[in-house]
């Protein structure tokens, strides 16, 4: 991927100076660098609204710099603009740095020239009359008075709401001096402003007294590096961003560390995310996921910070927790100007601000336009790596894909490739049904159940049978019918064999009378458990979400399930394989149905007995999760209060009935199209009829015992 490297821009973030955000972020390691507090979960990347944009084109003319005005932004120019900022009123100003000017736009779209002229100079006055160099970020208190960083003038000015530019800082000896100002971030009340003074490798603060300013260094000892300290005991290397979070700390892009930094009031410095030294676009917890060279930072109203990163192009966000660095929009590494909600371009984004409805605006420098973001809600908000497939045929149900090798989970080493279909249901549209099969006569699968001749649009497989003794595996309760079937170890040749069958299932997931999904957990310690009766009911392990909290480890002892044998069936947890979930989101009235894939290899078979090619494309090995990685999959994305896996660790298979993708297209002769949107592997080769190989289903188990299945309509 390319990796652009540009020294002449920078921004500030107004909106982290006028508008307050409600939550601080949580502090991390107080010893220095090193990110030693616990791993904190946060609110949801793909549940929270301001997680999935639609990118369009706010402002400018690609590839066309110039310094045209008019009524419709859309037919504007400008040249590299830099800096954004939203004043009370809702007029945004932008730092059009190319061009040497301060530019409007009303919310009615009016653009024009604020203040200065497209000759450079350093002179004080009245709108035209005044002259900048390179101005290139701008902060906006809550008097919309507007702070400049003057970059080539090296002065930091001031321009009043009635256009009357001054010089507050900057020409004198040090501290009053500046070398390559880029960014500023100011208090609502005026009285603060923090500067970064890139080549300076500081971040230095001017304090406003009556009509005086006195600037200092705030934090930073002047030397480029990276060191955790207080005040000038610290070290940045050439920081290009600033903004104030809720509790008055300020946040720093550090871009030459590629690191965003923190520091709190008491002057205490922190790495707040990204490695220091190591230049990539990793998503991931906090301490793994790294920047390219992060530049501009905002604070949001949720207290989640947004970064530019212009070695990628991108845009990426840390948790209000700031537990976790995801990619919001950008495809990394690759310059454009591509609009929409997937694989989106930009050239060099270089400042965010967000108006007072809450979309966000991005300085897309070297498109030479102002770019808007604006948040959609829905039940699995996109991020990059997932796409929403064809699901037009049926209201309320939904149909999204995870693939690629950007989510680092647990076991990264081995496993740092996915693929995952999720099914988003909404129960005031459909219902569900558990599909019960009589394994030892029919030896069903899960496509045998939808389409025609059942009314069945689409199941995800549940838990399964043994192959070894056939015995059930679950409890399963279909409209009001009981069956208690999970007994293998109970009964036959191999009672009391704890390592036939992982036997206990210690939660249950059930649908009541009024048509609500729910789940419950067992104390583990009946046999069988007695849940509260509801019409629709099934039994799965493990639980990996008790409210909203997740539970799940790959630690648990093995006596903790009543057994002792290394080779027990719960040993199923700790190995990287297909999982089948349900998830109760925040959303009310919808589930997730959500199945991962498994080991590419089938079982038994070598590497080019491969179920995953598609002509001459093959799948990269070892797919799959543990339940440690399928619970913080699943919290990451989803934020649930509840989830549980259906299946203990075997084959995982989901189907929907009349729909089609460039992979999935065959139906496999049954009426109606049938489309395998999830790959099981685990029994023998690569069909669900033994001995045909390489059979369009791929190796659904056929041993399966029960389904969950979605019925159109109540």
């Amino acid at each position: 991927m390319k990796n652009f490297i540009y020294v002449c821009f920078a921004l500030a973030i107004g909106m982290c100076s006028c508008k307050k955000p409600l939550n601080s972020v949580t502090p991390v390691d107080a010893t220095g660098s090193a990110f030693g507090s616990p791993k904190l979960k946060e609110n949801g990347i793909v549940a929270s609204n301001d997680s999935a944009f639609y990118v369009s084109t706010y402002a400018g003319t690609a590839g066309t710099y110039g310094t045209t005005n008019g009524s419709t932004p859309s037919t504007s120019t400008f040249h590299t603009p830099e800096g954004l900022a939203f004043d009370s009123n809702g007029n945004m100003f932008v730092a059009d740095c190319g061009n040497n000017l301060i530019r409007k736009i009303t919310p009615a779209g009016v653009v024009s020239t604020f203040a200065g002229s497209t000759t450079a100079g350093l002179v004080d006055g009245t709108g035209t009359a005044a002259r900048f160099d390179s101005p290139i970020r701008i902060a906006i208190d809550g008097s919309n008075n507007i702070y400049v960083a003057d970059r080539d003038n090296n002065r930091i000015r001031k321009i009043t709401s009635a256009g009357v530019v001054t010089t507050i800082a900057g020409g004198g000896t040090a501290p009053n001096s500046f070398n390559f100002p880029i960014d500023v971030a100011v208090t609502s009340d005026g009285s603060t402003l923090y500067v970064a003074d890139a080549h300076n490798n500081v971040i230095k603060k001017i304090a406003h007294s009556g009509s005086s300013y006195t600037t200092s260094v705030y934090a930073g000892s002047g030397t480029a590096g990276f060191l955790a300290g207080t005040g000038t005991a610290a070290e940045f290397n050439n920081p290009s961003g600033v903004a104030i979070d809720a509790a008055g700390s300020v946040i720093v892009a550090d871009r030459n560390n590629n690191c965003i930094r923190k520091i709190t009031t008491a002057k205490a410095v922190y790495r707040l995310a990204g490695v220091a030294g190591t230049s990539y676009d990793v998503d991931a917890d906090n301490g793994v996921a790294t920047f390219g060279q992060p530049y501009g930072v905002t604070v949001a109203n949720d207290g989640c910070i947004y970064v530019t990163d212009i070695g990628y192009h991108q845009i990426r966000r840390i948790s209000n927790s700031g537990s976790y660095v995801n990619t919001v929009a950008g495809t990394g590494g690759y310059n454009g100007t591509t609009d929409g909600r997937f694989n989106t371009k930009f050239d060099t984004p270089t400042s965010i601000a967000i108006d007072n409805s809450g979309n966000f605006y991005v300085a897309d420098a070297f498109n030479h336009t102002i770019r808007k973001l604006t948040p959609e809600t829905r039940v699995i908000q996109f991020t990059e790596g997932w796409t929403p497939m064809d699901t037009s045929t049926y209201a309320g149900v939904k149909w999204y894909r995870y693939r690629g090798n950007r989510f680092y989970l647990p076991s990264a080493a081995t496993n740092k490739s996915q693929n995952i279909n999720v099914i988003d249901i909404d129960l005031s549209v459909n219902h569900l049904d558990f599909k019960h099969i009589d394994v030892q006569a029919n030896h069903t699968t899960v496509s045998n159940i939808i389409g025609s001749p059942t009314n069945v649009i689409a199941a995800m497989s549940g838990t399964f049978a043994t192959g070894s003794n056939g015995k059930f595996c679950a409890y399963l309760r279909n409209s009001g019918t009981s069956y208690w079937l999970a007994d293998s170890w109970t009964q036959g040749a191999n009672a009391g064999d704890h390592t036939r069958y992982w036997h206990y299932h210690d939660a249950m997931f059930y649908v009541d009378a009024s048509g609500n999904p729910g789940m419950e957990q067992s104390d583990m310690n009946q046999d069988p458990f007695s849940p509260t009766l509801r019409p629709y009911m099934m039994s799965g392990a493990p639980l990996l979400i008790r409210n909203s909290v997740p539970i799940e480890n790959n630690t648990l002892l093995k006596t903790d399930w009543g057994v002792t044998s290394p080779t027990t069936p719960q040993n199923l947890r700790d190995i990287i394989a297909a999982r089948s979930i349900v998830a109760l989101p925040i959303i009310n009235n919808h589930i997730l149905l959500i199945c991962i894939d498994g080991i590419e290899i089938p079982y038994g078979g070598t590497a080019t007995d491969d179920c995953y090619a598609l002509g001459s494309v093959t799948a990269p090995a070892r797919y799959g999760m543990t339940t440690a990685d399928a619970t913080e999959f699943v919290q990451r994305f989803f934020h649930p209060t509840w989830a549980i896996n259906m299946d203990g660790g075997g084959s995982s298979s989901m189907y929907m009935m009349g729909v089609t993708s460039a992979k999935e297209g065959n139906n496999g002769g049954v009426s109606g199209g049938i489309s395998v949107i999830d790959y099981p592997d685990w029994d023998g080769s690569c069909s669900a009829i033994p001995g045909t190989p390489h059979d369009q289903y791929y190796q659904q188990r056929i041993t399966m015992q029960d389904a969950i299945c979605v019925i159109a309509g109540h």
